[in-house]
Order: C-alpha cells, then sequence, then structure tokens
C-alpha cells in the first residue's frame, strides 16, 4: 500500500513512500518530489522565530510554492477561500509574528489581494482543516509575510497527514500530577549526582521539557524499554502518556497571549516546541510518525548524520536558540552526536513572564544571604508588600507563599511557589509529589477573614485578616546544563540506554536503537519585574485599602530555598529550581 508523508522543504519537496509492511523510508537529505496535500498536524509556535529580512518582505510577491515564509505582520488571518467574501471563512486565531508558513500553492489575484495557500509548520491553535489561504501584503504594498531566514528556511521536512488528536482537559491535570512526581525524582537525583556537583549549588531544570522528549522516544519503545520508561515518567502505558501529554502541551500552549489594559499592551509568553531531527534515506515505522504527529504535533527534520554531523549539529543548536529566544545557543556539543546518531528528539520551551504586581526596584536594597555552609553573602532583595493579597502558609519546618504572574483577564495564570525550608537538604530528601501539593494548597488559600479580637461587634468595620506578608527576596539567575541518561537509568529505565537490550523497534526495524544521549539545559532570571526562562531537552537515539491585619509576617528567603514555576489551572510544573547563593554566577 501507499500512504503520503509530506515533505517540506526549502526550496524543493519530496513525499515519502510507506511500504506494505507500514514503514517509511525517508528520502536523503535534498531529495524532490512533489507534495500532495496540507499537513493537517501541526506543532507549537516558535518561541523566536526565524524572521523575514526587510528585503527579503519587500518582495513578497515573489514568493512561490515549496517555500517557508514567516508571518511578517501580527494581523494576518487564514482564511478558507483567496478572497474576502461571505463564503471565505476567517480561522481564529489571527497568527502570531514569526509563525512559519509553507506555501502550497498560488498566487491568486482577488479582492485586491496576492493569495498564498498555506500550512503553518510550527503552529498547534489554528482553527479549520490546518492548511488555509493568506494575503501576501496589504493593498498598500505593506508585506504580511516573506521568506524565511534560519534553520527552517533550508531544512528538509517530513510530515505525518495524522492531526493532532484533540485535547481533554481532566487528561491534562492527570498528566501535570505525573510531571510534578518525576520533577521531584529527577531533582533529587540531579543534586545528588557527584558527577554534576550541585549539592550545594543553585539549580533548576524543565520537568515538562524532559518529560516531552523522553515521551517522544516512548512513542516507538516496546516490551520491558517501555514498561521501564512507563514506570518513570509515572504512566500505566502509552496511551496515557501520550494523552495525557498531548492535551497539557495544548493547555499550556494557549497561556501564550498578548492584550491590552488600562496601562497599555501586555504579553505574557509561553511557547513550546517539539521537533525530531533524523537521518535522511533513513527508514522508519509509519505508526510511530502518526503518532508522534498526532500526539506532539510534531514533523520530522531531516539532517545528515552519516555525511555531516557537525552540519546536523548546528542545525539543531540553531533551531533550540529560535525558539528559546538564543538563551540556550549551544544545547549539543560534539560529544553529543555521532555518525552512529539517526535521530534526535528535541523539546524547547521559553517563558518570559511579568509579575502581577512588581516589586519596587526602589526598595532593592543589600541584605545578607546565608548560603548551605553558614557563610554569608550580600545579595540585592527585593521586598514588596502584600498586605492580605500575597498568600502566606508554614508547616513542619517550611514556610511557603505564591507570585501570580501577570494574564488576561480571566485566563488561567501561571505562578511562582516559593517554599522556604528550616532546612533545606533535609527537606528534599522529604518531598514527595503529595506534600508538595499540599504545600501548593496551603500557599494559595485566600487568608482567613476574622472579626478584630477586643472590638465589639457594633463598632466593627471591615474586620480583620489574621496576617499580612511582607516579603523579602532575592534577585536571582541560574542556569544548569547535564547530560540526564545515567540519571534516568538510576530513576529505573536502564534498558532504554542498553545497546543490547534496548526495544524501540516501535520507531525503526532496520537500525537496533538505543539511547545515547539525554542532554537537558535550563536558566531563568527573576528580578522586580518578572521572570525569564528557557530550556531544551534533547534525546539522542544512536545505533552502536481593605480589611485591617491582625499581624504583619516577614517572609524573608534569606537562606536556601526552593521554587516552583507552575500552571495554575493544571498544577503543572515548568519550571523547578533552588536557590542556594544568589550572588553565584549563572552555572556556577
Amino acid at each position: 500500500m501507499f500512504a503520503r508523508i509530506n515533505q517540506l522543504a526549502s526550496p524543493m519537496v519530496v513525499a515519502l513512500l510507506v511500504t506494505a509492511c507500514g514503514s517509511a523510508t525517508l528520502p536523503a537529505t535534498g531529495g524532490q518530489s512533489a507534495i500532495a496535500s496540507a499537513p493537517a498536524s501541526l506543532t507549537p509556535p516558535a518561541a523566536t522565530p526565524p524572521t523575514a529580512s526587510p528585503k527579503a518582505a519587500a518582495s513578497a510577491d515573489a514568493l512561490e510554492p515549496n517555500q517557508v515564509v514567516v508571518t511578517v505582520s501580527d494581523r494576518l488571518r487564514v482564511r478558507s477561500e483567496p478572497r474576502v467574501s461571505d463564503d471565505s471563512i476567517m480561522y481564529d486565531p489571527v497568527l502570531p509574528l514569526g509563525t512559519e508558513l509553507f506555501v502550497l500553492d498560488g498566487p491568486v489575484t482577488a479582492s485586491g489581494y496576492r493569495w498564498f495557500k498555506v500550512a503553518p509548520v510550527s503552529y498547534a491553535d489554528l482553527g479549520g482543516p490546518g492548511f488555509g489561504w493568506v494575503a501576501s501584503a496589504d493593498k498598500d504594498g505593506t508585506p504580511w509575510i516573506g521568506p524565511a531566514t534560519g534553520p527552517t528556511a533550508a531544512l528538509a521536512m517530513a510530515r505525518s497527514d495524522v492531526s493532532r488528536v484533540a485535547a481533554d482537559p481532566a487528561e491534562a491535570r492527570r498528566a501535570a500530577a505525573a510531571i510534578n512526581a518525576f520533577a521531584l525524582d529527577v531533582h533529587r537525583a540531579l543534586v545528588a549526582d557527584p558527577a554534576l556537583d550541585l549539592r550545594a549549588k543553585n539549580t533548576v531544570f524543565s520537568p515538562t521539557s524532559i518529560q516531552l522528549a523522553i515521551a517522544m522516544a516512548r512513542a516507538g519503545a516496546k516490551g520491558d524499554t517501555a514498561a521501564e520508561m512507563d514506570k518513570v515518567l509515572g504512566a500505566r502505558g502509552w496511551v496515557e502518556l501520550g494523552s495525557g501529554l498531548n492535551a497539557l502541551e495544548q493547555a499550556l500552549t494557549s497561556r501564550d497571549a498578548k492584550w491590552k489594559d488600562d496601562e497599555g499592551a501586555k504579553e505574557l509568553t509561553l511557547r513550546i516546541a517539539n521537533a525530531p531531527f533524523a537521518q535522511g534515506g533513513w527508514s522508519m515505522e509509519q505508526a510511530y510518525l502518526d503518532e508522534i504527529a498526532s500526539t506532539f504535533g510534531a514533523g520530522l527534520r531531516l539532517v545528515d548524520y552519516q555525511g555531516d554531523v557537525a552540519g546536523a549539529r548546528k542545525t539543531i543548536n540553531g533551531w533550540v536558540s529560535d525558539r528559546t529566544a538564543g538563551r540556550i545557543p549551544t544545547l549539543l556539543t560534539p560529544a553529543n552526536l555521532s555518525s552512529d546518531t539517526r535521530l534526535t528528539l528535541v523539546n524547547a520551551m521559553y517563558l518570559k513572564a511579568q509579575w502581577d504586581e512588581w516589586f519596587s526596584e526602589g526598595a532593592t536594597t543589600p541584605a545578607p544571604f546565608t548560603r548551605l555552609n553558614g557563610s554569608r553573602v550580600d545579595v540585592p532583595m527585593m521586598q514588596r508588600w502584600g498586605g492580605h493579597e500575597l498568600p502566606y502558609a508554614r508547616g513542619d519546618g517550611w514556610q511557603a507563599s505564591e507570585l501570580r504572574y501577570l494574564a488576561p483577564p480571566d485566563a488561567p495564570q501561571l505562578a511562582m511557589l516559593l517554599v522556604l525550608p528550616d532546612d533545606l537538604p533535609a527537606f528534599e530528601a522529604g518531598l514527595t509529589a503529595d506534600r508538595l501539593a499540599k504545600i501548593t494548597a496551603a500557599a494559595t488559600r485566600p487568608p482567613e477573614f476574622v472579626d478584630c479580637p477586643g472590638v465589639p461587634a457594633d463598632q466593627q468595620d471591615a474586620g480583620c485578616y489574621r496576617y499580612a506578608l511582607n516579603l523579602h527576596m532575592p534577585r536571582f539567575g541560574i542556569e544548569t546544563r547535564a547530560e540526564m541518561s545515567a540519571i534516568l537509568a538510576g530513576m529505573g529505565m536502564p534498558v532504554a540506554f542498553d545497546s543490547n537490550r534496548a526495544d524501540f523497534s516501535g520507531i525503526t526495524t532496520t537500525d537496533a536503537l538505543h539511547i545515547g544521549t539525554v542532554i537537558h539545559q535550563a536558566n531563568i532570571d527573576v528580578d522586580e519585574e518578572g521572570t525569564e526562562a528557557a530550556a531544551a531537552t534533547a534525546v539522542g537515539m544512536d545505533t552502536g485599602g481593605g480589611p485591617s491585619s491582625l499581624k504583619e509576617i516577614t517572609l524573608r528567603l534569606d537562606r536556601p530555598f526552593l521554587f516552583f514555576v507552575r500552571d495554575v489551572e493544571t498544577g503543572a510544573v515548568l519550571f523547578m529550581g533552588r536557590v542556594t547563593d544568589p550572588s553565584a554566577a549563572k552555572g556556577s
């Protein structure tokens, strides 16, 4: 039988031939054929997508099919027909600036515009069938799309024609719970790993990024390999894992937003992208291509590990850099890829968010911070008087609060949970997912409103809150890079890394694959205005004015503490880390 895997390339396109046994032979990089239909599975938006140069944008009318272009306007909408008319449906939403599009057909001139039929390469939220028509420029000649530059522009691609499945919010919350348990296991393993030497150091990582990348490999695992991976990832089989992560990722990407209020334009940026980079000319199972398309919205990027491993590495690093706003420019080093590599599964995540209420820069002053070894260092300590609007909770050996990030009105928010233990190492050793959930619930509970003690009932005005919080928190910037293979193997999935026992026959039967390397890198900067953070994970598959308060509580994060950047609605931890020395340089 024949099945089509759409091959996107600039300036050429190839189609994959699927044999009767259900495998697909990827064309060699540089191959050529024709596209038959628009790809229906779409990946999430890129954090900092390829841009069109002014010169390229000015030549928008010279665009042609089989070309990758990029939006240079934030007002472009996809239509069902190449014209402005009642029968030309306008699909939601408006495409974000920098959205990558693959040109399928055109131009067609109608309604005073030149139209091109396009399919978004890296955008998951387009309504309709996943493709349609866009105008290349305004009537005055102002370009709306232009030829792309950067890694995607010249990169051959292959996509399954399977649509990404619809998301179930309940499954997103279940996946989030599994990720949070996974996060604590990874954190303990990172801190304890002697090779990383992080026991007394700042750390940051993204459990969501790691799980998404590992899950792309799990989609093709079988036997003991699959069973071990499920146990570590907290899933009862691929159906549960895949559907949960698909739902969660779609929920998270919907947080990315631009809006206006009385103070002007606002923005919350949260972008997640998945990309498998496969060896051109290699054979893969059709079912695997369909699975990563339906679950992760991911199409294959084709590179040449065998003939140009340095070029493959440069392509992957460029893709990651684009999608993390340049915060992770070099995820992979020469030691991470070889001519034996056949597939690299990559996830990238980028966050930029403002606090819903800023810390005042004028209130930031030097203050002492006590390190784990008892020594002290002066650091810039931010201060925010939160009154009763900042939550506070305490329990056996810990105190906690949570800061919310700005989001559109009535939209789900992101938040940073701050946990200050009396003894960080002891607290980390005993921190379970259930205990973290209870701390989170306590730290987000509104303060109790009571009658003011000693005041007659007829003289009560607005009553009293039990506390008002004065929060002191250091500015900090952290970067962590880790080779995760030994850590994940030690957590309970060693077979996946064993070249003799690993079973990834769901990906290919041509070579006996195993996971050769798992590289994770993350960084975060926190200041008076908010948070900027990025993470990337690569899995290398190798062959070989109101009420008064009863009391004021001051929470000083002046000794080692934990932080969790989380999605409030689903509960998913996006970034987790510890601050043991805010004065330390990133990566040290």
